[in-house]
């Protein structure tokens, strides 16, 4: 019974009895899609109105939570190396762990996934709003509703096409 529960619980968190190459491969994947997603749409992933389309690449959670998680962290560091904001912007690394947690939370729970692709949007999109009216003194609420708008479409698109593409290859928890 308690073996049961600690499989439960690994689970939950993201840990998967894969190999580790395979492990930092999907890791490196995930850093590379977001990257290079970032750098192809540069104009519209930074400032008050970023439509970010790599963030298409948080739904890689639903599929790999841990590998997920750190894939997107090392994408959003070096794509944000060259924000307009400069450094400050390198912050969102760690806004990223709590706001990525809350897909990896819900992401077994129904239709609640999308859920936890809103909180993650909310999450993100109070930061990014923090940060323009500190750097850029533009108004945070209309920052925070420009950026949600666009992180929340974009967290349900990536969670529901991650979603698919984990039925259609029938990956198992």
């Amino acid at each position: 019974m308690n073996n049961e529960n600690n499989e439960e619980e690994k689970r939950a968190i993201g840990y998967e009895k894969r190999p580790i190459s395979l492990r930092i491969a999907i890791i490196a994947i995930t850093a590379a899609l977001y990257i290079a997603l970032g750098y192809i749409f540069y104009a519209l992933s930074f400032l008050g109105l970023q439509f970010r389309v790599a963030e298409l690449i948080v739904g890689m959670c639903i599929i790999f939570p841990l590998e997920g998680l750190i894939g997107k962290i090392i994408g959003v560091f070096f794509l944000n190396l060259t924000s307009p904001l400069g450094p400050i912007d390198l912050l969102s690394t760690v806004v990223n762990i709590p706001a990525l947690y809350c897909i990896i939370y819900f992401r077994n729970k129904g239709k609640l996934k999308y859920l936890g692709g809103i909180l993650y949007a909310i999450i993100i999109s109070v930061y990014v709003a923090i940060i323009l009216n500190l750097v850029l003194a533009l108004p945070i609420w209309l920052m925070f509703i420009q950026v949600f708008i666009s992180e929340a479409i974009l967290a349900t698109l990536g969670i529901a096409l991650f979603d698919k593409i984990k039925k259609m290859l029938e990956i198992e928890e």
